[in-house]
């Protein structure tokens, strides 16, 4: 059934419109289609391989963890970023290459668990303040550590998928979790 805005609002609903476009997957040299950042947060949030943190490992409490900002994403808010340590505060739409890649990587049968997005306080020219980085510090219920079977592999499809930054087990301050960040959006 179609339903117009004006019998959407008298039955106090609310439409959604759901914008793609098509951009070139360089693994695989076909085009795959993004829905908007609010489809892609809201598949996050229904997706059975996601865990998302409702909390900072710092201890710190705010509105910007892991789950606070996949659903301000799909609520069609900018998501909160912390402003303790070198965190700057404020809000920051997430990327949509970024989700993509998520939900593409639940899709393929991981399990994870994200810790922060762009919450938490981290490097002052950190990319999860742009909101295009995340850390996951569980893969198919194993904890990230050196010798653990997931993260390498979990990096490398990231990368194949655009991710210019990872950082796990062996790069510093990163024993216990990946990290993985797409390129800065022009003039960040």
């Amino acid at each position: 059934m179609k339903m117009n805005g004006a019998l959407a609002a008298a039955l106090g609903l609310t439409l959604v419109t759901v914008i793609s476009c098509s951009v070139k997957d360089e693994t695989t040299g076909i085009g795959r289609l993004f829905s908007s950042r609010q489809g892609l947060a809201q598949s996050l949030l229904n997706h059975k391989n996601v865990e998302l943190a409702n909390y900072h490992v710092s201890g710190r409490r705010d509105r910007a963890t892991a789950l606070d900002n996949i659903k301000q994403t799909a609520a069609g808010l900018p998501a909160a970023r912390s402003s303790y340590g070198t965190a700057p505060g404020g809000q920051i739409e997430l990327g949509e290459e970024m989700l993509y890649a998520m939900k593409v990587m639940a899709d393929r049968g991981y399990r994870y668990h994200v810790t922060s997005i762009a919450g938490s306080s981290h490097s002052r020219r950190s990319r999860h303040y742009l909101g295009v980085a995340f850390d996951i510090n569980r893969i198919n219920g194993v904890p990230v550590r050196a010798g653990s079977p997931y993260w390498r592999d979990f990096i490398r499809q990231c990368e194949a998928m655009g991710a210019t930054e990872t950082l796990g087990p062996g790069d510093p301050g990163h024993s216990t979790h990946i990290h993985v960040a797409w390129p800065r959006p022009p003039g960040m």
